[in-house]
């Protein structure tokens, strides 16, 4: 079974495999995966489906914590959180990749505001950090261009898909 995956202005195809030992893919590159344990999953708020997974992948082990809702999906691996689009979120933000609106992928607090309005800034550049489930993510600009409006102050919450800024292209 094919699940897509936006990662910022990526589009993902991955295939689990139906049986243990087989191989999973990625966008069509063949991968070792073996689940090596799967912890009890939990509720979290917000809808969110909260366990710990070891696997093992191309013979690496893997231990990371995956948090789960029906749009999206958030990897806790080697120190690192990656929030990934699921499914028709996934498609649909595929359209909108690169448009320089940049989105809370968690609820979450922001702690630090690195741009201000009128800031010209680089692709990659790191833009605001939030903070959700004890892990720091720093949101990096995918476009090009200057700093129009942000949306959010250091010390405040935030909703998962919140506006935090907004650039305009170059």
């Amino acid at each position: 079974m094919d699940t897509i995956l936006r990662f910022a202005d990526r589009t993902i195809t991955v295939t689990l495999p139906a049986t243990e030992g087989d191989a999973a893919t990625v966008d069509g590159a063949p991968h070792g995966l073996e689940r090596l344990a799967r912890g009890p999953a939990t509720g979290a708020p917000g809808g969110w489906t909260v366990e710990d997974v070891a696997l093992e992948i191309d013979g690496r082990p893997v231990y990371a914590t995956v948090a789960r809702r029906p749009d999206r999906v958030l990897v806790a691996v080697h120190g690192r959180l990656f929030a990934f689009a699921v499914g028709d979120e996934a498609r649909a933000g595929a359209a909108h990749a690169g448009s320089g609106v940049v989105l809370a992928p968690m609820p979450g607090k922001v702690t630090r505001v690195l741009v201000a309005p009128g800031d010209e800034v680089e692709v990659g550049q790191a833009l605001i950090v939030v903070e959700a489930m004890k892990m720091e993510t720093t949101l990096a600009a995918e476009v090009a261009g200057r700093v129009g409006a942000v949306h959010a102050l250091a010390g405040s919450m935030v909703d998962g898909g919140a506006v935090l800024v907004e650039i305009a292209a170059r």
